[in-house]
């Protein structure tokens, strides 16, 4: 289903004060300078071409995982750190065969586009371990030798769905306990930053240092990727496993304090070295990532259980500087029936590639869900995705650490989209003596388990998880039996049938854009500590905001598509994205500025509109979401891709759209937040892409077991259909599945003054 565009009147147009310069002829755009250097801070520019004062977007992976990383290993990932970093680089890189024989590589995918800047982020928990226990690191055994990893491999990969749903295997558990005071983490550790310094090319690739903090509960992921600047790195990385790892012990609410707790002693509080943290996709945290207010103090609980304090704020906003916004396993802007309550307007674009999903199409669906789950064959992908508890789950009805949010096997909050949060943290702000500790800025990556950094075009996108889902009846979803000796192709003999989505709910993922002047690790990694990122949802679309309070020039479009910021010149009294409001008088304006991506192998698709969002809080000091749709939109008619070939007509849509909008309802007295979303023309999701060009027919499927016969070359396809019926009765529909990509500015931010 394409997302109905919403249009305002023209009185309200005019209330709004909108200047769109989105058209079908571009904006002139002054060529930017090459990839370059810097040093992060100054105005001192070690590259060729680089011009003070004048950013370029560059794009890169913020979230890959290697075979270093346990899981990645046991699914069979062929790629270390670094043929992730060449692989970014634009090289090559190897795919695993079947399951009959997982080592071999099957095939290999490319880049059709370097990527700028890579983080390897590999788990802490365990670091290299498998790989050296396996392989013997540096004495390169072949993979597979070794028949205990072997054997370990297996019940990961048999208990797939239950760590997909956030639990793990009691083998696995035992298995983190046994190995979280093992030294492997310490020389794998120094490979990655040896690694990661080798393969770094100032002003033309940039490596950041990272790893993964990989804390869970159950069904509460509250992982954390986390950034290095430095050449005084801790010796080791820090994890979240220990001897007492759960089922032993239970440690789950100081997980967030004992991650800062160590950064600041480790690093920050050191000469030469600086960290900071992004929170995982929150989207798979049943509240954790984002506690809310708990009622009679206002604040969430925080350290060891209490409520959160001003200090433990201050340390977390100094930590958390950015959020994933979207990644493999969904996006977490936005979701029908969550924190409905508090917007304020109408929201058509909350249908991107969501996971926990609460929408079933049925009478008794939260608010939101009517809108988008009809029961249709065109419905988005998440209405179909109908594995319970991994997929298919209900509203939280409380909310709080050590899997105390339920009451059911899993569910999900409002916080754990990023919308909400953000609104969240305004309500929390003052019972923290004015620190928001949910003040964050924007960033998207793949999560790749494959060691594939950047690989996210929908067509012909080979999967994140090695063999996991490496074949269409992993990806597209199958039938499934109780028992792995019964045969789920024959109804009779298959004890509670069902057909399960499996890998479907998962995607390519998205990238990170940083504004900078240069392309050096310095530039980088100080771009996304100030907040000056955008996420996308994998194209590389460009978008850029400003706000200030005085009417911005009538050029003001071109000049931020050239690259220059007339509110860092300090030409205009204002602020860039992800940045603060200085005091002013009247009500604020915003220049949204967003680009197509001009496209690589296949062609770039064109905007259709331009959205403002709107954080603030009400008169009784709760979160309020205001959605501005079309602010800037293409007049050009929104059509569907071709169901055939899956083409995108880019019709009269422009390849540029700028709005320059004033807030009609701005209130001095409290504080808001305000970031832009660029919307492309839909497209085809990676599985109509395999669909289609399959030439799949569900017309075809045997009506005695809703499978494709064999001699009809479709078997594997049938999640291509929505299936419906009985033994006996069984047919099914042809699925096509659209997305809208899109690109997400990071947010500015306004405060009152103190009186």
């Amino acid at each position: 289903m394409t997302p109905r565009t919403h249009i305002h009147t023209a009185a309200a147009l005019a209330a709004l004060a909108v200047a769109a310069c989105g058209s079908s002829t571009p904006v002139d755009v002054v060529d930017a300078p090459p990839p370059g250097g810097g040093n992060g801070g100054g105005s001192t520019l070690t590259c060729e071409g680089s011009v003070v004062g004048r950013k370029q977007p560059f794009y890169g992976d913020l979230h890959v995982h290697t075979s270093y990383s346990l899981d990645a290993y046991t699914f069979n990932a062929l790629n270390g750190p670094r043929e992730a970093y060449r692989f970014a680089k634009g090289e090559p890189a190897g795919l695993p065969g079947g399951n009959s024989d997982p080592y071999t590589q099957a095939a290999t995918t490319q880049l059709d586009r370097p990527l700028d800047f890579t983080a390897v982020t590999d788990h802490a928990e365990f670091l290299g371990g498998w790989y050296y226990a396996c392989e013997g690191g540096p004495l390169g055994l072949p993979q597979g030798a070794n028949p205990a990893c072997e054997a370990l491999g297996d019940i990961i990969r048999g208990n797939i769905r239950a760590v997909i749903s956030g639990s793990a295997p009691i083998q696995v558990q035992l298995l983190r306990s046994l190995t979280a005071d093992q030294p492997t983490s310490v020389p794998a550790w120094r490979d990655e930053q040896r690694i990661a310094d080798e393969e770094y090319e100032p002003c033309a690739f940039t490596t950041i240092k990272a790893y993964e903090y990989t804390a869970a509960r159950g069904t509460q992921q509250i992982h954390r990727n986390v950034f290095f600047l430095g050449d005084s790195l801790p010796l080791d990385v820090f994890a979240s496993n220990s001897p007492d790892y759960p089922p032993v012990s239970n440690r789950n609410v100081n997980d967030d304090w004992i991650l800062f707790d160590h950064l600041k002693t480790a690093c920050n509080d050191r000469d030469d070295c600086e960290a900071f943290t992004i929170p995982h996709n929150p989207n798979l945290s049943a509240g954790r990532m984002f506690l809310p207010r708990e009622p009679g103090t206002g604040v969430p609980v925080g350290r060891d259980g209490a409520p959160m304090t001003a200090d433990d704020a201050r340390l977390r906003a100094s930590m958390d500087r950015a959020v994933e916004i979207a990644q493999h396993k969904g996006s977490s802007e936005c979701s029908p029936g969550l924190g409905m309550d508090r917007l304020r307007g109408e929201e058509n674009a909350c249908d991107l590639e969501l996971i926990k999903n609460v929408c079933r199409g049925t009478p008794s669906d939260p608010p939101g869900c009517a809108q988008y789950c009809r029961g249709e064959p065109d419905d988005p992908a998440f209405c179909h995705l109908r594995d319970v508890p991994a997929y298919a789950v209900d509203v939280c009805e409380q909310v709080g650490p050590n899997v105390t949010s339920g009451p059911g096997e899993n569910c999900t909050a409002p916080t754990d989209m990023v919308r909400n949060a953000l609104s969240e943290g305004l309500a929390i702000k003052p019972f923290l003596d004015g620190v928001n500790p949910y003040k964050l800025a924007i960033v998207a990556a793949t999560d790749t388990h494959n060691g594939t950094p950047g690989n996210v075009e929908e067509k012909g996108w080979p999967g994140h998880g090695g063999l996991l889902d490496n074949d269409p009846r992993e990806r597209l979803g199958a039938w499934f039996c109780d028992s792995a000796s019964e045969d789920p192709n024959d109804p009779q003999n298959c004890s509670n049938r069902v057909f399960l989505d499996y890998f479907r709910a998962f995607s390519p993922g998205g990238i990170t854009g940083v504004w900078a002047e240069e392309n050096t690790r310095e530039q980088i990694w100080h771009g996304i500590h100030r907040g000056e990122t955008f996420g996308t949802s994998g194209p590389r679309l460009r978008i850029r905001t400003i706000a200030t309070w005085e009417r911005p020039p009538a050029d003001i479009c071109a000049r931020l598509a050239s690259g220059e910021n007339p509110v860092e010149s300090g030409a205009l009294a204002g602020a860039r994205m992800g940045g603060d409001l200085p005091p002013g008088s009247g009500a604020p304006w915003v220049v949204a500025w967003a680009m197509q991506d001009p496209g690589g192998s296949e062609p770039g698709r064109p905007l259709q509109r331009l959205d403002l969002i709107k954080g603030t809080v009400d008169a009784a000091g709760e979160p309020v979401v205001e959605v501005f749709a079309g602010v800037a939109a293409s007049t050009a008619p929104v059509l569907p891709p071709s169901r055939t070939d899956c083409s995108v007509d880019p019709g009269l849509h422009p390849e540029q759209l700028c709005a320059v909008w004033q807030d009609p309802a701005f209130d001095p007295a409290r504080d808001a937040f305000y970031y832009a979303r660029a919307l492309e023309v839909p497209s085809c999701r990676y599985d109509a892409h395999l669909c289609t060009a399959r030439g799949v027919d569900c017309a075809l499927l045997d009506p005695a077991n809703g499978v494709f016969p064999e001699a009809s070359g479709l078997r594997g396809y049938e999640g291509c259909c929505l299936i419906e019926g009985a033994p006996g009765s069984f047919h099914g529909q042809n699925s096509f599945h659209t997305i809208t990509e899109r690109a997400w500015a990071s947010p500015i931010w306004y405060a009152p003054t103190a009186p």
